[in-house]
């Protein structure tokens, strides 16, 4: 049998604003995400970086130029990926689907016209439920997969599935990752964690 692989994705999750106040978001939240990971991309040369939400890359665009100037040459690269399509990762039950059609338009269309690059992710680490219409909007927006992970924190229905395919209301689909536990932990501890080796064994439901 094959060695099995665990392929990761390092990202960051920021809400523009939460327990902290605007201020703090701009003076240390976002330069952090931008110093400390390009102190990684020169200390691992295989080091890759996602970050969603173009609000915040506009913080980085009006605060931080000459960072900003540095990420863009990293993301031409490939080294920072852009992800999540929106403008903004707010909730999905209450806005219309026009609304989260706009949301994801003004996300990638900054994406293109800053990077010449799209995503083609939902990204929503932080949100507390998935309304039916999503994943045919988001099909519908030409993107691929949906990811999130606040089901697993104790919800009163379960998790429906792991890794699959979701389908919306008119049966459109894309493939959706919505169980991948918390997003605290270490590597030292995710190497010494249970949780890895039911994971394999869920997945090979999907691929043996």
């Amino acid at each position: 049998m094959a060695k099995k692989k665990i392929y990761t994705v390092v990202t960051a999750h920021l809400d523009t604003v939460w327990s902290w106040d605007f201020e703090t978001t701009v003076s240390e939240y976002i330069y952090n995400t931008l110093v400390d990971n390009f102190k990684l991309f020169e200390k691992y040369p295989t080091y890759t970086f996602s970050f969603e939400g173009t609000y915040r890359y506009e913080l980085m665009q009006e605060y931080y130029p000459e960072l900003f100037g540095k990420l863009k040459e990293y993301v031409k690269s490939g080294r920072w990926n852009v992800c999540g399509s929106s403008f903004e990762n707010g909730d999905v039950n209450v806005p219309s689907p026009e609304a989260l059609f706009r949301n994801i338009l003004f996300g990638n269309s900054y994406f293109d016209k800053t990077f010449g690059k799209r995503s083609v992710d939902i990204y929503l680490p932080d949100c507390f439920g998935f309304g039916w219409a999503l994943p045919s909007i988001a099909n519908h927006a030409n993107l691929m997969d949906f990811t999130t992970q606040k089901l697993a924190w104790g919800s009163a229905y379960g998790v429906p599935f792991d890794i699959g395919r979701w389908q919306g209301v008119d049966g459109k689909e894309i493939y959706a990752s919505i169980n991948p536990h918390d997003y605290y932990f270490t590597l030292k501890k995710l190497r010494n964690w249970d949780f890895v080796e039911k994971k394999f064994e869920e997945n090979k439901k999907i691929r043996p």
